[in-house]
């Protein structure tokens, strides 16, 4: 993705369950991302603890992958609280993370220096190998 990219979603409102293109969900922002711009076929991520099943049977699959170095367009699990947040890790605007935060009622573009500000303490950072 460009920066004019990003900065076409930045802005857009927060709600829970949306899929875009006029309001996205966290889960519904990276699907679209990854599925529109990079090709990967991301299924539907639930909410909650049904994420640690799927992410389960996706690895087990060899479908995703848990890596230390992110390369753009991978996906990023970010935790601070009870259910997971997850965003789509970007360096061509600076490396950081676009994702729809509730915290701030709308899609934002996050450097990686301020997540912990955001509460967001712990980082996994997650490819996907299907392609759509």
């Amino acid at each position: 993705m460009t920066p004019e990219q990003i900065n076409a979603y930045v802005g857009k409102p927060y709600r829970l369950g949306a899929e875009g293109p006029d309001a996205y969900d966290c889960r519904g922002l990276v699907r679209h991302v990854l599925q529109t711009y990079f090709g990967r076929a991301v299924p539907k991520l639930p909410a909650g603890t049904a994420v640690g099943e799927l992410w389960s049977a996706q690895a087990a699959a060899g479908a995703w992958e848990t890596v230390t170095k992110p390369r753009h367009g991978d996906a990023v699990v970010m935790r601070g609280g009870d259910d997971p947040h997850v965003g789509v890790y970007l360096d061509s605007a600076g490396a950081g993370v676009l994702h729809a935060f509730a915290g701030a009622g709308q899609v934002v573009w996050s450097p990686m220096t301020t997540l912990r500000l955001q509460g967001f303490s712990r980082l996994t950072f997650v490819r996907c190998h299907v392609q759509a």
